[in-house]
């Protein structure tokens, strides 16, 4: 009964350990995105932070189709970019939304550590 028993308890550990394994390899953008919300009458907003150098920081945006969402990124030292849903906007874009759904918007450092500003509007 005990071997049974250890059998187990090994078992339980291996996949635990294979678990935490996976987590820790996984893109840290997946945990670090916050959702963007407008004030009570507002289209737009602006959101600023800081970033690591060669990071990136993700936000979740809900939006319906036909609504139309610009998009904007500044930074001190210019080396940010975006991507949307995995594809690359560059410094920004203006696009028709073809789905009711959340959108990923995501901010990509490609230098030195600096702060940024991340202009969003849906109309």
């Amino acid at each position: 009964m005990n071997r049974k028993l250890n059998l187990v308890v090994k078992s339980f550990i291996i996949k635990s350990f294979a678990v935490l394994m996976i987590i820790g390899t996984m893109d840290s953008a997946v945990f670090s995105q916050s959702r963007i919300r407008f004030a009570r009458g507002r289209t737009s907003t602006t959101v600023s932070g800081s970033i690591a150098a060669y990071g990136s920081r993700s936000y979740v945006l809900g939006a319906r189709r036909g609504q139309t969402m610009s998009v904007r990124v500044s930074s001190g030292s210019g080396d940010v970019h975006l991507d949307i849903g995995g594809n690359d906007v560059g410094t920004g874009t203006t696009i028709r939304l073809r789905s009711t759904d959340d959108y990923i918007i995501t901010v990509h450092n490609e230098g030195r550590a600096t702060r940024y500003s991340l202009y969003v509007s849906i109309r």
